[in-house]
Order: structure tokens, then sequence, then C-alpha cells
């Protein structure tokens, strides 16, 4: 926890800069390819990052630590360890408001997060770790875990005693593989906890880093348990204090604090990989301990997969519902509105530019000599990029007028030489 590696991100930001925004911080699902990552604009984290900017939020988007561009001295991501995904989260938090504040993007106290699946619980990790730690740096305005693994001890244990076979077997090596690497107390070689040969083949394709996930689990036997070594299971499932379960346990979300922030976990029934038992266990028992603000909401009998894109659309309308927006009227933007004209002097042609046009709906020029009579002009355009042609005007000085949609916005010389 004391030590410092590199971590990566991406920030996607809105394009008016007259708007404060709330910050967002997303934390994807799992994930075992480095470069399939936002900061490498590569699959569809960076691109929701983008939907959810140019609805007016500033958003962040970890890779987590061991993906995207990765430090040497991360050998392999630490898949779902609480710690390492909230603390990242934090950090881009911390940057994205250093970077907005060098680029003069306007941010309120507001802070939103939200992801799914792994995400989810990086959501409700980041959400508990600033709650704990830094509540004076951070004003959680409302947080949307979206099928996550919160109940590491319960729900998810259950997945590794059973005999049924799972769509993403590669999930517990990855757990396996991340804890070895944080805690360094499951075996002393590999080949004590994966059978053969899945002991030689699997780990490298976690630790080389450009295989994904869909393709490690092709590697695996479809039923998780049968990659673990038979006397290595046999000790898990009958010894409560098996280093495994104290691995889970110290990364179980629920117990021990509940959220005092606006939260709305969004999950559904017909989960096939994160048993929506994780949610509802974690809604019961903070709910019991006295969660003020929160909310729940199963989408029905949608697979992971599926679930997913409604899961993001109530997250974004939940967010919508809390946060403050820009509260600049359309008068004021209009006011904003900045221009060049290059050249001036100019011959044959000057162009208008705006700047930060984006609230005018119809513009219209007008071009007046010296004794304001009308000699060139034009109405009805839908551009912030306009190229005013000289024409058969003589040399001299004239007045640039523009308005739109009969509000006058500025006028300014042209000299045509």
């Amino acid at each position: 926890p004391d030590s410092l590696v590199q971590a990566s991100g991406a920030i996607a930001v809105p394009t008016n800069p007259y708007c404060s925004y709330p910050l967002v911080g997303y934390g994807h699902g799992t994930q075992t390819k480095r470069s399939k990552t936002a900061s490498f604009m590569d699959g569809g984290q960076w691109q929701l990052g983008v939907l959810f900017a140019s609805t007016g939020y500033v958003v962040a988007l970890p890779d987590y630590l061991g993906l995207g561009d990765s430090d040497p001295r991360v050998p392999i991501h630490p898949y779902t360890h609480a710690y390492s995904q909230a603390n990242t989260m934090i950090n881009i938090l911390r940057a994205s408001r250093n970077l907005a504040d060098s680029i003069q993007v306007g941010l309120n106290d507001q802070v939103f997060l939200f992801g799914y699946s792994q995400g989810g619980g990086t959501t409700v990790a980041t959400v508990k770790e600033i709650q704990e730690n830094y509540s004076n740096e951070f004003d959680i305005a409302g947080a949307a875990p979206m099928s996550g693994a919160y109940d590491l001890i319960e729900a998810q244990v259950d997945l590794i005693a059973s005999d049924s076979v799972y769509p993403t077997p590669g999930y517990l090596p990855y757990i396996v593989l991340a804890y070895q690497s944080v805690y360094g107390n499951l075996y002393n070689n590999v080949s004590e906890f994966l059978k053969s040969p899945y002991d030689t083949i699997i780990p490298d394709l976690f630790y080389e880093g450009n295989t994904g996930i869909g393709n490690i689990n092709n590697q695996c036997p479809p039923v998780p348990k049968d990659i673990v070594v038979d006397s290595t299971e046999t000790a898990f499932l009958t010894n409560p204090n098996h280093q495994l379960r104290l691995n889970l346990l110290d990364n179980d979300l629920i117990t021990g604090w509940y959220p005092t922030t606006p939260m709305k976990l969004i999950y559904c029934e017909g989960d096939d990989q994160v048993t929506y038992l994780n949610s509802e266990n974690a809604y019961d028992a903070w709910i019991a301990e006295g969660a003020p603000s929160l909310e729940k909401q199963d989408l029905g009998a949608w697979n992971h997969n599926d679930c997913a894109l409604f899961a993001m659309l109530v997250a974004r309308n939940y967010f919508d519902s809390l946060a403050v927006t820009c509260a600049l009227s359309v008068e004021e933007q209009l006011d904003a509105i900045s221009y060049t004209l290059t050249p001036n002097p100019a011959s044959p042609e000057i162009v208008l530019q705006l700047d930060n046009a984006s609230v005018l709906e119809v513009i219209d020029w007008t071009l007046l000599d010296v004794n304001g009579r009308i000699v060139n002009g034009q109405s009805g355009l839908r551009s912030d990029l306009i190229k005013i042609e000289r024409d058969d005007l003589p040399d001299g000085i004239y007045f640039l007028q523009v308005e739109s949609n009969g509000k006058f916005l500025f006028a300014d010389k042209v000299i045509f030489n």
C-alpha cells in the first residue's frame, strides 16, 4: 500500500468551456489483454466515456494496475483486489481534476461513480475507501454499482464449489494468480493449486497480457473447480481458514461498513456470471445497518452480457436525477460567443470563425459601408466557419454585423484593400 507504481487511464471531457461539470469515475469489467483499455482506445470503454461526456460529465476511466500502460513491477492485474482498484480510481479522479484545471474545464463539487461487473466491485470499494479516508476530498453525489461481485465470501465461494458449467471459467485462475501476486500465501509453486496441464498453460496467458479473457476461458475446463488440484479443492471447501478464503474475506465488500452516500445497486436476476445474490445480499446487509440513501433495481432475466446496456442506461438516468448540470441560460451562452476575423485587412475574402457556437441555431451576417448602407449579407446559415466575399466592393472600411434568431451578437470593422 505504501509503494508507488505507474498507472494509466483515459479522461473524456465535454467541449463547452462555459459550464462546470460533475466528475464521473467509471470502473470497467474483467479484462486480461493490457491494450484493450480506454487509454489505448481499444474496445468499448473509451466510447462509453465519450458517450457520458457528451451528456455533460467529465469522465475518468482508469485502466487498472497491470493493464494499459502497465508498470513492469505489476506482473499481473490484481483482480478483485479492493484496495488497489479503489485507489487506482481515486488517483485518476485526482489526475482528472488536475487536467481539467490545466485545460480550463470547470468542475463542480459533485463526484459520481459507476462500473459494471468487476467495475461494480471497484465502484463499491471506491465509495468505501473515500467514505473512510477521503471524505474531505471527494463529495460523492451518487454511485451506481452494476452486477458486481461484492459478496465474495458467500455468493462467490459457491461458484468455486459448484459442479456446474460456468460461462467464464477463467475468473477462478485469475483470482488465484492475482491474489498470489498480492498476498504471496496461496502456494510455493503454481502446480500446488492448478492441475496439469493448466499449471503450465494458463499462468502465461495472464502474465503476458496479450490474450483476452474469452480466449483464456476456452483454455480452461468448463467447470471452474476442475482446474484446481483435488487436495487443494478439498482443503478450501473444508477449512474455514484456508488462505484463499481469508483473501476473499479481505476483499469482501458487504460486511463492516455501509454506504452513507446515495447509491443504486443495478443488476439482473438472470445473470449467469455474477449472481444477483451479490446485489441483494449487499442491499439487505446495508439496509439492516442503516444505509440512508440506498436503492436497488433488478432489470430482470437478462444474462450478464445483455444486462450491461440496460444497466448503463439506468445508471445514466440515476446520475441525471442527482447532477447539477450546466446552469448557463441560452442568453448567457449567446453572450459568451467568441469569434475571429482573418485576415483583416483582407482581399479577396475574409473568414469569420465562430467559437463555442453550438448554441446557435442560425447565423445572419450583414456588411455595411461607412454610410450605413447594406452592401452584402447572408441569412439562415448553419456553420461556424463563414467566408465573406469582397466581390466588386471598392477598397475601404466596412462594418460586419452578426445576429442569430434576431439577437444581436457582435459587430466589427472589416478592411478590404
